[in-house]
């Protein structure tokens, strides 16, 4: 419909995105004590640092050869949430206490919360937690980081910063050692201390 209506219009789908102050690993940082999740985490996500996102908006914007084309923004990497979970509990330094609650009482507690006079949850927010984040795939009209010249960055490496103050006060000001962790050894270029982001 927006298509139909602006010819010209760039259409950005983004992934769940990650940054300071967001909603993925900052919540996870908030209730780490008590992280409610819902099918097991085992929601497919494909999140990408907001920072991503801005820079491949600021080529599409200043590039006449994008006008009226489509861009999928994903990470190239899968993870379920649960790999994200535990990921943030590898660096935090501090287990995370995974609930599962069943969806269909999640979401009555979400349509409570969402009378309330400010905004913590919805039922939508619920209803989005079971849905796999699925990039286009065969379709030649589809745009991505690759067509504009961006690597995204890799969310092992990128999150520290981001939740490295939820970590309790006596570990705050260590780096992250990436051996021993899964996610360090799914990735697919060597990774070295001089690489990670402190």
């Amino acid at each position: 419909r927006v298509r139909e209506s602006f010819p010209g219009a760039n259409i950005v789908r983004s992934a769940t995105m990650y940054g300071y102050e967001d909603e993925l690993l900052n919540n996870i940082g908030v209730y780490k004590h008590f992280y409610m999740t819902v099918n097991g985490a085992q929601q497919k996500l494909r999140p990408v640092c907001v920072s991503d996102v801005a820079h491949a908006i600021d080529i599409i914007r200043d590039n006449e050869d994008t006008v009226g084309q489509t861009f999928e923004l994903f990470n190239p990497k899968e993870y379920s949430r649960k790999d994200i979970i535990e990921l943030a509990q590898f660096l935090l330094h501090e287990k995370v206490w995974q609930v599962n609650v069943p969806t269909n009482l999640l979401r009555l507690a979400a349509k409570v919360a969402d009378m309330m006079p400010f905004h913590y949850t919805s039922h939508h927010e619920v209803d989005l937690m079971s849905v796999n984040e699925v990039p286009t795939v065969n379709d030649p009209a589809i745009q991505t980081f690759a067509d504009l010249g961006v690597e995204p960055h890799t969310l092992e490496l990128a999150a520290l910063q981001y939740i490295r103050h939820y970590r309790p006060p006596q570990h705050e000001e260590e780096n992250m050692e990436p051996k021993g962790y899964k996610a360090f050894r799914k990735l697919s270029v060597p990774v070295s201390n001089k690489d990670i982001v402190a």
